[in-house]
């Protein structure tokens, strides 16, 4: 029974992470080509986010992330995405490549929301209150929406909410969220 409960939150938690950015890239699609005001093409962008991770192995932990975007097109970007998550009791690091289509918005230049997915993997050490240490390695999917703010020609500020999927043995879900909020710069 406790099983089925599982899976079927799990299967409720992906459901809703799909449907979320397929709404938000139908619903933004329109704005695909919108005007380009400078293109991205060719151009590699970096980020540093601190923020939160909810629903980990030792309840909501502070998180670290740093990622990079190269843009193969004006909206698409690839890249890597380092998550780090702390707790007095755990230390979760992921790495995965990320997938990102940004978004411009016509009368809004300045604002630009992006869907994203990835696929990597997860280490996570958890010390047990009994004295006894815990540690797995998993596969990691993240998936996401955000939105980044134009500051400057050279610093935005981005926010994004991820919905992480992996196979840690230890916790009771197959999944936890991170919001992370940070500034992102080109190079």
């Amino acid at each position: 029974m406790k099983s089925e409960l599982k899976l079927s939150s799990v299967i409720i938690r992906l459901i809703s992470a799909i449907v979320i950015v397929v709404i938000i890239a139908i619903g933004l699609a329109s704005f695909a080509e919108a005007q380009k005001i400078t293109d991205r093409t060719g151009k590699l962008f970096g980020g540093a986010s601190l923020g939160f991770q909810t629903d980990t192995a030792d309840s909501t932990a502070f998180a670290l992330g740093l990622y990079g975007d190269y843009y193969l097109t004006h909206g698409f970007s690839i890249g890597p995405l380092l998550q780090m998550g702390f707790t007095g009791d755990l230390f979760q690091l992921g790495l995965t490549a990320q997938a990102k289509y940004t978004f411009d918005i016509p009368n809004i230049p300045k604002l630009k929301p992006h869907v994203q997915a990835g696929l990597g993997f997860i280490h996570a050490d958890l010390d047990e209150w009994n004295g006894r240490s815990k540690d797995d390695t998993s596969f990691l999917i993240p998936i996401g929406v955000g939105a980044e703010y134009k500051l400057t020609d050279s610093i935005s500020l981005d926010g994004t909410v991820l919905v992480n999927f992996n196979d840690l043995d230890y916790r009771d879900g197959d999944s936890f969220m991170t919001w992370f909020f940070g500034v992102k710069i080109p190079f």
